[in-house]
């Protein structure tokens, strides 16, 4: 008896310990984080479930109807109604195959029952009777896919593809340049769609969140609004959020590319079609490339050669789905700014669609500045943010710019990213400086070398009071002016930093001979000490322009010394331009 209990308890603990383990192991939750987008999916797809039943009673409009099958359904579900016709027999053996069905009308859904079978419904159209059939149908359901074009891509394309591969859907995609939900639900009839959804991605207390609008398309009725929590899926968004790794000192360039001409540069989606170009002008003449892989020329837009562009850059203002192009045009035979706007027209091309605009533009973020010009002051009026309105550019409100700082070469830094922000700017010489409460509280120890991209001008008057507080103007004397370079913000670990360029002199102890290379640095401001901290170098050449998009660096230079040499020495003097590119990935 004792051999047969010591086994028997043996084997009894061990089922303790199990069980015991497997509780525990119950405590442990999900390795698969929250994802939101997979719950707003399941959302959408509870609307359209393939069920069938019966209409049981009709009176003044409601209707109560059974399904076959326990089924939840929302309220705002739509089910067709079909009346029984004539029967059909098989042609050779005459025997009964069915009856036909007849469309009757839409009922929708708008309280359950005490189960999930009964349901009363609203009347949408039609003449209801008592033993028509109801369905949802299961084959694929004609949805229209809108999106915000604020909202973030990335989440977007999840998104879109979960509904795709659930393979509940035929998703329809069409262009639209405004929101408004009849006009959505005009182009979602044109493209056969029995219902359509408008998708977002709002940020709500620091959070990136998905919410999709579910309209039916007939009667532009809104049925149902989903929001939550992207959680997990935000973990990779794309966004003005997403950190960059700035620790690469010593880092060389992924790749490097010739383009003609390049002396500015701008990125966007200029033509609509989903894709990100390239824009580069040469100081005359624009050029367009895709730059999917190696960049490759599409467009050349011929300039005017008494025009000098000072800076461009792009952006969708006017949110019809094609970027402008932003061009600053100084004409130096007659001392005036012209600048203009370009953007894309599928049946003419690009145009300028604002010509002869006496201002300076500036493109920061998502938001337009424009400085105006005058023959009596350069850089001398206020800095404003600008709006798209009534079909025009206008100015909105000035910013607030300490005195000397102009449209180019600043940048707003929130360094800790506590909702306080301080301007860091270029002077003319290219030294840095940081201002708080419009006066200077740090100035680099070394200058960041002189800016390529400047032009001249003729005093107006006697005194011309918009001169620079070193070169005053008299009579006809010309004063240099310079477009100073761009300082961009990025966030990193630490909160915001500012990526900015210094240029190498070819050689130090020869003053004007130009600039032979760059570096890129980071500066971070820990509210005592500036952090210049060195990147990356490699960059051959004087540069002329560079940007950041997300993670990437794009950096144009004029061809080095040892280039232009041996361009001379084959009697081709062309102007021409490097592209730098470099992924700063993730930190």
């Amino acid at each position: 008896m004792r051999n047969i209990k010591k086994p028997l308890i043996i084997l009894l603990l061990f089922i303790a310990l199990l069980l015991c383990a497997g509780a525990a192991f119950s405590e442990i939750p999900s390795a698969k984080p929250d994802d939101g987008v997979d719950s707003v999916r399941d959302s959408v797809l509870s609307y359209f479930s393939p069920v069938s039943g019966e209409v049981k009673e009709f009176a003044d409009g409601i209707v109560s109807i059974s399904l076959s099958a326990e089924k939840e359904l929302k309220n705002g579900t739509r089910l067709s109604v079909y009346r029984e016709g004539s029967p059909f027999y098989h042609p050779v053996t005459k025997e009964l195959i069915g009856k036909t069905e007849n469309f009757a009308g839409m009922i929708e859904v708008t309280k359950s029952g005490a189960d999930n079978r009964t349901y009363t419904c609203r009347t949408v159209k039609g003449d209801i009777k008592p033993g028509d059939i109801v369905r949802v149908t299961s084959s694929k359901i004609k949805l229209a896919f809108f999106q915000d074009r604020k909202s973030a891509w990335d989440l977007s394309e999840l998104f879109f593809n979960s509904l795709k591969n659930s393979g509940r859907f035929e998703i329809l995609e069409a262009y639209a340049d405004k929101y408004e939900p009849e006009y959505l639900s005009g182009l979602a009839r044109g493209l056969g769609a029995e219902a359509f959804l408008f998708f977002s991605t709002p940020s709500k207390s620091g959070n990136k969140f998905l919410n999709v609008k579910l309209f039916w398309a007939e009667d532009v009725y809104l049925f149902a609004e989903i929001e939550k929590d992207a959680g997990s899926a935000a973990a990779g968004s794309v966004s003005d959020e997403k950190f960059i790794n700035i620790n690469l000192a010593g880092t060389e360039p992924w790749r490097s590319n010739d383009v003609a001409g390049g002396e500015l540069i701008a990125t966007g989606d200029v033509d609509g079609n989903g894709e990100r170009e390239m824009v580069v002008s040469d100081g005359t003449n624009l050029r367009i490339y895709d730059i999917k892989e190696k960049p490759l020329e599409k467009w050349f837009i011929n300039g005017g050669s008494h025009e000098r562009h000072l800076s461009i850059d792009i952006l969708d203002l006017n949110n019809n789905g094609r970027a402008e192009i932003f061009v600053t045009s100084y004409i130096p035979g007659n001392n005036i700014m012209s600048s203009f706007v370009l953007e894309y027209d599928p049946s003419e091309g690009y145009k300028r669609i604002w010509d002869k605009a006496s201002y300076f533009f500036r493109v920061t973020g998502k938001s337009l500045l424009m400085q105006k010009f005058t023959s009596f002051g350069i850089f001398s009026g206020s800095v404003f943010e600008s709006i798209w309105k009534d079909g025009n550019y206008q100015t909105d409100k000035p910013l607030e710019l300490p005195k000397g700082v102009n449209i180019y070469g600043f940048a707003f830094a929130d360094w800790k990213k506590d909702g306080r922000r301080q301007i860091i700017s270029f002077d003319d010489k290219g030294y840095l400086n940081l201002y708080m409460n419009g006066q200077s509280i740090w100035k680099s120890k070394d200058t960041y070398g002189k800016f390529t991209i400047s032009f001249y001008r003729k005093a107006a008057s006697l005194f011309d009071s918009s001169s620079k507080s070193d070169n005053n103007s008299f009579g006809n004397q010309e004063s240099e002016w310079y477009v100073r370079g761009r300082l961009l913000a990025v966030n990193t670990s630490r909160g915001q930093e500012i990526i900015a360029v210094k240029k190498i002199p070819l050689l130090s102890n020869v003053p004007g001979l130009g600039t032979n290379s760059a570096e890129i640095y980071s500066l971070w401001w820990d509210g005592a000490h500036m952090d210049e901290s060195f990147m990356m170098r490699g960059i051959s050449g004087p540069v002329t322009d560079y940007l950041i998009e997300g993670n990437e660096i794009f950096i144009l230079a004029r061809k080095g010394l040892a280039a232009f040499l041996k361009k001379s020495y084959k009697g081709d003097f062309a102007r021409g331009g490097r592209l730098y590119y470099y992924n700063l990935g993730e930190k």
